[in-house]
């Protein structure tokens, strides 16, 4: 009875994404093309309740090729509760946009993040809540742009099989000047924990904005070190 009910759980996991996309793409249908998403993220355990995120990203507007833009993430983690952690830190951007004469315009910016993150199970799924606020500013031009935002992420991972796991999640941004809707983000897929401190997830990646939406392949590897474990000290002596 536990068997067909775990198997029955993610084969209705997998349906839900299949029909997801089919709907994502079904309202954009002259928007097949797809583009990529490359990320690395890194944690180290600096001490038992902190710790310092890395997060790399590189998107491109077609499968690795029209570079889009490259991001970079950091700061530090506190960990307020066995399930709750509070970030904070910066991020850069470097970004291309294109015109429609093939006109480059490379755009750099600084970020300012805070974000909560809480984390709950219930039979073995995984259900992670995410709230951020982000003030954006423009270097290296004239006259800076400053742009504030809230994001908030609701993600669900459900284990599968062999470190195999169904993951998907969806993140609305909302911008504090201007128009309300900024955009949002749906990703469906899958991956797998492939020893205690890496993993990796594979799958479909949708970039709605308000006048557009991008389809995209999302890969994404995770890594995590513990620096606090005396055979890691060791290692700097």
């Amino acid at each position: 009875m536990g068997f067909a009910k775990y198997h029955c759980g993610w084969i209705y996991s997998f349906i839900c994404s299949i029909l997801l996309s089919q709907s994502l793409f079904a309202q954009h249908p002259e928007e097949n093309e797809y583009g990529s998403w490359l990320l690395l993220c890194g944690t180290a355990k600096v001490h038992e309740d902190w710790s310092i995120p890395a997060v790399g990203i590189i998107r491109h507007h077609h499968m690795l090729d029209r570079y889009g833009f490259f991001f970079f993430r950091t700061g530090a983690s506190y960990q307020t509760g066995q399930n709750s952690e509070l970030t904070g830190g910066l991020a850069l951007l470097n970004s291309s946009s294109y015109s429609e004469t093939t006109t480059v315009s490379n755009t750099n910016q600084l970020w300012l993040y805070g974000e909560y993150t809480l984390n709950s199970k219930f039979n073995d799924n995984s259900i992670s809540h995410r709230i951020r606020f982000e003030n954006r500013r423009s270097i290296g031009g004239e006259p800076t742009k400053v742009n504030n935002r809230i994001r908030y992420r609701l993600q669900y991972v459900r284990p599968i099989r062999n470190g195999f796991y169904f993951k998907a999640f969806d993140e609305l941004f909302l911008a504090i000047d201007g128009d309300t809707f900024d955009q949002n983000r749906v990703f469906v897929g899958f991956g797998r924990q492939m020893s205690k401190e890496i993993k990796a997830d594979i799958g479909y990646f949708n970039h709605k904005f308000s006048d557009s939406s991008d389809h995209m392949l999302r890969l994404s590897i995770s890594f995590s070190i513990d620096l606090t474990k005396k055979d890691m000290a060791l290692l700097t002596d």
